[in-house]
Order: structure tokens, then sequence, then C-alpha cells
């Protein structure tokens, strides 16, 4: 094998390792967090989506599950993050879980290392909440 070959397979296999279910490196501790359209579901769904890469468990997140963690995950770093209750209150994040989003900005103020999940102070916050059904009234 020469070396460039070896090179080109060395890419290849971070690449892979880059692009694979659940491989979103955990915030550090300080680190400036900026989430648009975050997902708002329960802590076991937003690990299973991270592990099998497959999104539409995150809006089918039994409300059971968020009783017992609610999280937001990132949809485009596939990272899962809590929220402090300082300044974003479950009430309003209870709003998006189901089909609404969050879009924060924020510092990551504790890390769990063993599952990577950061918890986040917010700064900045606005929630999309999920729409009503029945909401469309246009002319068809």
């Amino acid at each position: 094998m020469t070396t460039r070959s070896r090179l080109t397979a060395t890419a290849l296999l971070l690449a892979a390792a880059l692009l694979a279910p659940g491989a979103a490196r955990p915030a550090d501790v300080g680190e400036e967090i900026d989430v648009t359209a975050g997902v708002v579901t329960g802590l076991s769904c937003a690990l299973q989506v991270r592990q099998s890469g497959e999104l539409k468990r995150l809006n089918a997140c039994p409300p059971a599950e968020v009783k017992k963690a609610l999280v937001v995950f990132d949809v485009a770093e596939k990272a899962i993050y809590r929220i402090a209750e300082k300044k974003v209150h479950r009430y309003q994040l209870e709003g998006a879980f189901g089909g609404g989003s969050i879009d924060f900005t924020g510092k990551a103020v504790a890390v769990d290392a063993r599952q990577d999940i950061a918890t986040v102070e917010v700064d900045e916050f606005s929630v999309a909440k999920k729409k009503k059904a029945g909401a469309f009234k246009g002319c068809l």
C-alpha cells in the first residue's frame, strides 16, 4: 500500500466516523452554543435518534417520555442539550414539543460526559409552538 493510498483510506475512515450517527462532539463548559430550529423532545427519544439517525422519532416521542426528561435535539449537529431553567421555563419548551422548535444562544454550563449532553444557560431564545390542527384556513 502506497503512502497516498494510506492517506486516502485514513481520510475516508475519518469522514465516515464524522458522518456516522451519534458522532456529535460534546460541548465544552463555557462554549458558546447557537441552535436554530432545535427539536424539543424526550431524552430517550433524542438518544435513540442520535444512535439510529431516524429523525422521524423526534416528533413521534411519547408524551410520557417528556415527563421524565425534556431536551433539545440540534438536527444539524446531532447534539442533545438540556436547557437550564433560569431563563427558559419548562412550559415554554412543552409548547414546542411534538412539532414546534426553539432557537437559542447561550453557554454550556455543565456537560454530562457519560451521555455527551451539555446543559446550556440560555441568553436569548425564541420558541415556535406546535401548530394546532386545522390551523390552515387558506383557499384550496
